[in-house]
């Protein structure tokens, strides 16, 4: 066939055809990775072919896409094709051939970084990496192709045969005698011989109750060894593949997850996606999931983890008119204790993963169970027992999953998930043929073939009995260094969570036009780069360059609704006085230390705000001017206005400080001549927090090699590597004022060098703000504290809550947890004293007796060479406290930690007001504010809170627009029941760990 190439970026085949076009012989190249050519075939059929099938079969590189009437029509690649046994792929023409016609197709072909490895660091590109071999029309015999599949299946079968069985050798002999009348008698012998492995399947001995349901999948990850830009390429080359499917096969049913990539579909594919709509309305396409994406359930926090199923259920319901009820999660990292509860209130009853299989250490005990989260929530669990997503419909893993399957006694059912995934593909016919053929043979498990996953997860409900119930995490014993890989990402989308919870406090605050379509834009893109393989750090460089533009563009949109929110809202009060106004908001209500950037060449002498007049200090900081001072007590969940003041007398804080020590009104910090810590001593009863004779704020570094995953993976031995890095270039005393005292230490090693400021202020624990200019390979790096603490648990917030974990390794499941996540704090108490440590992006932790480590940056090589070099920014904070967490507001200083001052320079302005109630406030330090945002169908506001210490009780909520109605809401926004409301204040239950969603209306 002739072969042409086009290589102007095209979106669609008809911009494509308008070439121009350049005929390339074969063993053309063409590259560079991760870019789309277009091709042309073209041929005339032989006259004498009338009346046959034939195909194009082709091998011209790269994941291709056969276009018609200018839309994507089916996938062609080496694993679909219309022959099991040929490479490359095959096009069909459209029935039997007239002879003598003249075929022509036009594909759309996607290169692929063949250089990039998940083990080893990535060889150089090559500049060409695709190849076209050949392009053919041949003739396809149906018969053969029958034959072909009947002989695949039954020689796979074989091997799951115990061969003590009598019907081994019946199908031993069975394809023995095949193989021999082939050889023969050719042609002539396939309607014998497929008789031959039919009456031989039919004499096999039935062994297997089970009940297995297969449903096809293309798991597509969203990014991974390629940019979105692929997947979206990827996502239609998958659609147009199973739709043709479809045709041929009637009873088969699709699945797929991410509403995402559904709505890529329908903004780039618009007659693909109606046709999906269709298979849906026919039954034989399945939306699941009912997320925005497959997220990763670690990093992702909580209003993220809402927002994914708010925005997933809604995409499915109102596009595609479909209601979904389970998660679909079989490849993600790990399942936090939050989850149960969440799913409930999105009126989600069944969940499926099949990644806990991957445990390094232990085996799962259950594929079918309850699962029961940190509020006592239990969900519907199923792991399919054949422990993949890319089943192969093969006899033998077929019969594995049915034999490794652990709950027999208390569920006969499963789900089996097949199809080529991870880069999408999905199923192929040999998958379909298979399952064919394991319907017709006795000894193979029931094949409930053309049900829905759906009524899998229902029918497996209702026949199961006595199910078992796991409480807790789901914790992965892998992947445990995707809490770190990638640290800019992790830090950029804990910023765009906390600024997007900012901005959509504040511009319901600030009345007027509410900007919902921005920030659901803003919150969409956050939830896209929460993925699974892009969050956890995972995916090849090209994702991590698009992801920064992402969040890049979520601050832009965040940052505008909060500048003109806070200019608005700030008109309410009289700044008519000032000199030099300020509009002001901190979202919390524990104070912290808040800082803007600072031009002004004068410094200040304080800030008056209200009655307060607080001190000010300008500090330089990593090559940052910054005006500092404490948050006033007037802007904290709410918007005060202050005046920068030239003269008058602010507040005193008592701190002091040298090289080798700080000190404020409640702890005195030591440093050896290193800077590193000796002594966090309470001015109080001189209670000692560091362990005697040991050193905290030590950073360690580690060899870091694992086993098999470079990015995805830390193993235990890398702990055994490290080293004390306690020699620093420099120590010296670089603030001494008002607001706060510091040290400022440099150290260096390899190729990196740290440079840190350890701060005291006026609000509870020691500041660290640290730059780290990283070119290590193959190493990790964490910071360590002994602490004088007592504890066989450590305590570690996760999304609405928290969980305990050992401090010891006493059982191998102990053991497997050595480096597990953390949100935005951990804790380390007995009695009556204890120690958190609080990050502003970091989440891989591990606490191992009194020794709590965070850890900072790695340096994986695969799949991106470049994963975190350069410089990244932090801050932590080490706060000693007295009694447990609970008692020290530990949670709401987290918050405080990660919610920075939102600030904007004002005109004067003659408003009619001095100060203003917060926009909403709960006194019960059980309970946090996480959200406040406009409810999703109409102009009402939500307020969604959680209890946080593990308790029960009664509490009131303020707003300061006196509500004439609460309603308590689901996930979904559902109304359940109404609240009292009086004096202006609502009132309502909690339990412990409870996610309560509440509307107020008028």
């Amino acid at each position: 066939m002739k072969i042409e190439v086009n290589s102007n970026p095209c979106k669609t085949q008809k911009e494509a055809e308008k070439g121009p076009w350049q005929e390339v012989e074969k063993g053309f190249e063409y590259g560079p990775a991760y870019t789309t050519f277009w091709f042309r075939l073209s041929g005339k059929v032989p006259k004498e072919w009338e009346g046959k099938e034939v195909v194009v079969h082709a091998e011209i590189g790269s994941e291709r896409t056969l276009w018609k009437d200018n839309s994507p029509f089916r996938g062609v690649d080496y694993e679909h094709t219309d022959f099991g046994f040929l490479t490359g792929g095959t096009l069909p023409t459209e029935g039997p051939v007239k002879g003598g016609e003249n075929v022509s197709y036009v594909i759309e072909a996607y290169t692929k970084n063949p250089q990039c490895r998940v083990h080893l660091k990535e060889l150089p590109r090559e500049p060409k990496v695709e190849k076209v071999e050949f392009a053919d029309l041949v003739i396809v015999n149906n018969d053969v192709k029958a034959l072909y599949f009947d002989v695949d299946f039954a020689y796979d079968l074989l091997s799951s045969v115990d061969k003590e069985d009598p019907s081994f050798y019946t199908l031993l002999q069975a394809l023995n005698e095949v193989i021999n009348l082939f050889a023969k008698d050719g042609l002539d012998s396939i309607t014998r011989s497929r008789k031959i492995i039919k009456d031989a399947l039919g004499s096999l001995n039935s062994e297997y109750k089970h009940t297995i349901y297969p449903v096809g999948h293309a798991h597509l990850d969203t990014a991974w060894l390629w940019p979105i830009s692929i997947t979206k390429q990827k996502m239609a080359h998958t659609t147009a593949t199973q739709l043709s499917l479809m045709e041929k096969y009637p009873q088969y049913i699709f699945v797929h997850s991410q509403a995402s990539q559904y709505e890529w579909l329908e903004k780039d594919y618009p007659k693909l996606f109606e046709r999906v709509k269709a298979a849906i309305d026919r039954g034989q396409w399945e939306p699941v999931g009912s997320m925005w994406v497959e997220a990763d359930c670690n990093l992702t926090g909580a209003e993220s983890l809402v927002r994914q199923f708010l925005y997933g259920k809604r995409y499915f319901k109102e596009k595609l008119g479909y209601t979904t009820h389970d998660m679909w999660l079989p490849d993600v990292f790990g399942y936090s204790a939050a989850l149960p509860q969440i799913l409930e209130k999105f009126n989600i009853s069944y969940f499926l993963t099949q990644k806990i299989s991957w445990n390094q250490f232990n085996k799962f005990p259950h594929h079918t169970f309850y699962w029961q989260g940190i509020d006592g929530t239990k969900v519907w669990t199923h792991f399919p027992p054949a422990d993949t997503y890319n089943a192969s419909c093969e006899p033998k893993e077929v019969i594995k999953s049915v034999k490794n399957y652990k709950d027999h006694a208390r569920s006969e059912n499963s789900l089996y998930v097949f199809g080529h995934g991870d880069g999408g593909g999905g199923p192929t016919e040999r998958h379909l043929e298979f399952i064919q053929r394991g319907r017709m043979a006795p000894n193979y498990p029931e094949v409930m073939f053309g049900k829905r996953a759906i009524d899998f997860f229902r029918d497996a409900k209702a026949k199961s009995k006595d199910l078992m119930t796991w409480v807790g995490e789901l914790y992965l014993e892998l992947h445990r260094g995707t809490y770190t890989s990638q640290a800019a990402n992790k830090k950029s989308n804990r910023d765009c969570e906390f600024l997007l919870r900012d901005a959509d406090w504040l511009a319901f605050f600030a009345g007027g036009k509410h900007p919902s379509k921005k920030l659901e834009e803003a919150w969409k893109l956050v939830l896209l780069n929460q993925f699974h393989d892009i969050i956890p750090g995972s995916s090849v460089h090209e994702v991590y360059v698009d992801s920064k533009v992402d969040y890049e563009a979520v601050e832009k949109m965040g940052n505008e609704v909060i500048q003109d929110s806070l200019k608005a809202i700030s008109k309410k009060l009289d700044s008519s006085e000032f000199s030099k106004p300020i509009a002001m908001f901190q979202n919390g209500n524990v104070p912290t230390q808040a800082s803007i950037p600072w031009t002004d060449e004068e410094t200040p002498v304080g800030l008056k705000v209200g009655d307060e007049f607080l001190p000010v200090q300008v500090v330089e900081e990593f090559g940052e001017r910054k005006l500092i001072f404490e948050t006033p007590q007037d802007a904290l969940s709410t918007v005060a206005v202050g005046d920068f003041k030239e003269s008058g007398t602010p507040l005193k804080n008592r701190l002091k400080g040298s090289s080798r020590k700080l000190e404020n009104d409640q702890f005195s910090v030591r440093f050896d001549v290193n800077g590193n810590i000796s002594s966090i001593q309470s001015l109080e009863d001189g209670t000692e927090f560091v362990e005697p004779g040991k050193l905290a704020n030590v950073f360690q570094l580690m060899e870091d090699k694992p086993l098999f995953w470079s990015a995805w993976d830390v193993d235990v031995y890398a702990y055994e590597t490290a080293q004390d890095l306690l020699k620093s270039e420099s120590v010296e005393l670089v603030e001494k004022g008002p607001v706060r005292v510091a040290i400022e230490i440099v150290k260096k090693f390899g190729q990196s060098t740290i440079r840190q400021r350890i701060s005291l202020g006026p609000t509870p624990g020691i500041r660290f703000d640290t730059e780290i200019d990283w070119h290590e390979e193959d190493k990790m790096l964490k910071v360590a504290f002994p602490v004088k603490v007592n504890s066989s648990r450590a305590t570690y917030e996760i999304q609405f809550g928290n969980v305990e974990r050992p401090t010891h390794y006493n059982t191998s499941w102990d053991m497997a947890r050595f480096e597990v996540c953390a949100q935005k704090w951990v804790d380390l108490s007995e009695g009556d004293l204890g120690v958190a440590l609080i990050n502003d992006g970091k989440y891989g932790h591990d606490i191992n007796g009194n020794v709590m480590r965070m850890s900072l940056l790695r340096a994986p090589k695969a799949p991106d060479p470049e994963c975190d070099m350069g410089v990244h920014r932090f801050s932590y904070v080490l706060l000693p406290h007295f009694g447990p967490y609970n008692y020290a507001d530990v949670v709401h200083a987290a918050y405080a930690h990660n919610s920075p001052l939102r600030a904007a320079m004002i005109e004067p302005t003659a408003g009619p007001a001095t100060q203003l109630d917060p926009l909403v406030t709960c006194d019960d330090r059980n309970i946090v504010i996480e959200t406040v945002k406009k409810a999703e169908d109409s102009d009402d506001l939500i307020i969604r809170l959680y209890e946080c210490h593990n308790s029960r009780g009664q509490a009131e909520l303020f707003c300061v627009n006196a509500p004439g109605e609460a309603v308590l809401c689901d996930l979904e926004e559902n109304e359940i029941a109404d609240l009292d409301v009086n004096d202006g204040l609502v009132q309502f239950s909690y339990k412990p760990f409870e996610i309560i969603t509440i509307k107020l209306k008028g």
